[in-house]
């Protein structure tokens, strides 16, 4: 699937003359900017009731508290929004750990008991189970091995998330209809970079909390399924097994302005061939490696890729030592016996945002 030619030098600009709520919105008027997407793509649970309890209203609002292990305890700010009835987002932050923020890709209350999942199913997931109790919600988090107590009251409304979230229908001949999550940043900024996020089913988290960081600093992304392949400040995104649909779009017209690469397998020649595209095509990559992972070489791969690359300016490779698949340095005790939370890495985060904003 392809996109359209006329489409080749799109920019993502913000109207003048559009009105949108804050909240996540069912309509979104964004002159051309949403048949403009539509174009871009045209040629290419919550528990249910017993009956004994009854659900009550959601506890919606801004929660601020400490998780505490092992003596040390980390601020900890939870944002609960309703979007449809008894349906709910949820975003989960540390005020002194900025960048691990993240959007719970479930959250579930039947009251008076809420759960939250960063990551179903994926290790290494924070997950929060807690039990709403008037202005406070009182539980555990469960962070890899730790388990981590906590009492969070209520502080007011949740604030504005920092972006317009919509979700776009895009219908296509013989295919289901597609939908695609379009995160446009709350600013004042007329133009901005925009990256698509190509993720699998495994990766959907991954993406969506790259999403919303990157939305929140100026960077419009937008959440698509890997069998839509989606110009020049718009690139692609891809991670895994879809690293390789990244470089098979890019050697399709329109042809994205740059790409970010993560764990891309690359440790075989039949491996690091399929990204020579590339380089023929001159498109910029940032590709990133994660020391701890698992799921791939990350040396070899690394090694491997930069000459199939290319040494153009703006293409970098990095393997980021000592982090987790998910580019975060793992929680340890100190040499002090103090408890040191796990802490996102900055190499990756900064460098990201600086990267796409240089683009």
């Amino acid at each position: 699937m392809r996109l359209s030619a006329t489409l080749r030098s799109a920019t993502f600009t913000r109207p003048s003359h559009y009105t949108v709520p804050l909240q996540r919105p069912s309509f979104l008027r964004l002159s051309g900017l949403a048949s403009l997407l539509a174009l871009l793509l045209s040629a290419c649970s919550g528990n249910p009731d017993s009956g004994e309890v009854p659900n009550a209203a959601p506890p919606t609002g801004h929660y601020e508290g400490a998780i505490s292990y092992q003596g040390s305890e980390l601020r900890t700010a939870l944002d609960l929004r309703e979007t449809k009835s008894g349906q709910l987002t949820a975003t989960l932050s540390f005020p002194q750990v900025p960048g691990l923020e993240f959007e719970a890709a479930t959250a579930n209350y039947q009251a008076p008991q809420l759960r939250l999942e960063e990551a179903p199913g994926q290790p290494g997931g924070i997950v929060v189970q807690a039990v709403r109790e008037g202005d406070f919600l009182r539980g555990v988090v469960n962070w890899d091995s730790v388990r981590a107590d906590f009492v969070w009251v209520r502080r007011g409304e949740a604030p504005a998330p920092g972006f317009l979230d919509t979700t776009l229908t895009v219908a296509v001949p013989g295919q289901p209809a597609l939908r695609l999550r379009l995160l446009l940043p709350d600013d004042t900024l007329p133009r901005h970079p925009a990256l698509v996020l190509l993720a699998s089913a495994t990766d959907g988290p991954a993406a969506a909390r790259r999403a919303t960081h990157l939305a929140r600093r100026g960077i419009v992304t937008l959440l698509l399924p890997p069998s839509a392949a989606d110009s020049g400040r718009v690139g692609y995104w891809g991670r895994g097994t879809v690293a390789p649909r990244v470089a098979e779009a890019a050697g399709q017209q329109p042809q994205p302005g740059f790409a970010v690469l993560e764990a891309a397998a690359a440790a075989t020649h039949a491996e690091a061939a399929a990204y020579q595209v590339f380089n023929q095509q001159r498109i910029p990559v940032l590709a990133f490696y994660a020391g701890l992972d698992t799921t791939v070489q990350a040396a070899a791969s690394a090694r491997r890729l930069r000459p199939i690359l290319g040494y153009r300016r703006g293409t970098q490779v990095q393997v980021l030592a000592g982090v987790t698949s998910d580019f975060r340095r793992p929680g340890r005790t100190g040499s002090d016996g103090q408890w040191q939370w796990p802490q996102p890495a900055p190499e990756y985060w900064n460098g990201l945002v600086e990267w796409l904003k240089a683009r």
